[in-house]
């Protein structure tokens, strides 16, 4: 697979209707600079954005570490700190929110549960032709996923039927697999159980973070999501295979034994030096630019106070 930015160029043949469906946190912002930068000046996007976060999520120990690193600094801290110094957005590699709305002039709306019907009837108005579910939280309904003549297609950071469910990247470097899928697929009435268009994969790196590994996971299926635009721009929607049960199984949140147990092998949830290189990507220039040093500052005084 390509490294990131380069995606295949082609032929506009239609300007589609695109609904986006994500997550507001460190790895869904970094997937959707991802889609919009694929997206955006050839088609009309909408971006539907969810902030739920599990109660296995904020359990004490790794697991809320994990979240305060991936989210809740994120948006409470270092999205801020970035938005106050380029409120027009930039030139860097990623935006944040404001700053990809600003760069695209796409709108983003936080909604709660997409099965709510202000949200169906919200979905509705806005016709897609086409929606792309993306690290979203809420299960979509049939009310919704029926709603695209092109489709509705998930992207599942887990090879499936295999790894269903939550968390896939750090299962697949549990297992200690040699490569992490991310299975483009359109969504039915099971939980990612459609048929399937196929599988991104991404190699491992044993030598990096859960949270490096699960982003660029991302990136291998969205890649294949590009790939596959050429299609549906000439106004079919994809062929896919249906899954059958042979291999299938579903793993919830890593409880806190099962992080301690993959922490004493070797493993990592975060490492600074992935994160601070992702975060390095909302600057303009980079590890090298002038706010770099005040960046570095802030997430070493948010590690402080996590540890007093």
């Amino acid at each position: 697979m390509n490294d990131i930015g380069i995606f295949p160029s082609f032929t506009e043949e239609l300007q589609l209707k695109i609904a986006i469906c994500s997550k507001m946190d460190l790895a869904g912002c970094l997937a959707l600079n991802r889609l919009l930068e694929g997206f955006a000046g050839r088609h009309e996007v909408f971006v539907m954005l969810s902030d739920y976060v599990l109660a296995a999520e904020k359990a004490e120990g790794l697991a809320a570490t994990l979240v305060l690193h991936e989210r809740d600094w994120i948006l409470e801290h270092i999205f801020p700190y970035l938005d106050a110094r380029f409120p027009e957005g930039s030139q860097a590699r990623y935006l944040t929110y404001a700053g990809l709305a600003a760069r695209y002039g796409v709108q983003m709306e936080l909604r709660g549960a997409i099965r709510s019907p202000a949200s169906v009837q919200r979905m509705r108005e806005l016709a897609p032709d086409l929606i792309i579910s993306c690290r979203y939280d809420y299960i979509i309904p049939e009310a919704v996923f029926s709603i695209p003549a092109l489709g509705t297609y998930g992207l599942h950071p887990g090879a499936l039927p295999a790894l269903q469910g939550l968390c896939s990247p750090y299962r697949a470097m549990e297992r200690g697999d040699a490569q992490s899928g991310c299975t483009m697929f359109q969504l039915d009435a099971g939980l990612d159980t459609g048929p399937i268009v196929e599988i991104g994969w991404h190699d491992i790196a044993y030598d990096r973070s859960v949270l490096w590994n699960f982003v660029h996971t991302y990136f291998a299926g969205i890649e294949v999501l590009m790939h596959h635009l050429p299609e549906l721009e000439a106004g079919r929607a994809l062929k896919a295979t249906p899954q059958t049960g042979e291999g299938r199984q579903y793993y919830s949140y890593p409880t806190e034994e099962e992080l301690q147990a993959f922490m004493r092998k070797g493993g990592h949830l975060v490492l600074p030096g992935d994160y601070l290189e992702f975060l390095s990507q909302f600057l303009p220039d980079g590890m090298h630019d002038a706010h770099m040093p005040a960046l570095e500052q802030l997430v070493s005084s948010l590690e402080s106070s996590l540890e007093s």
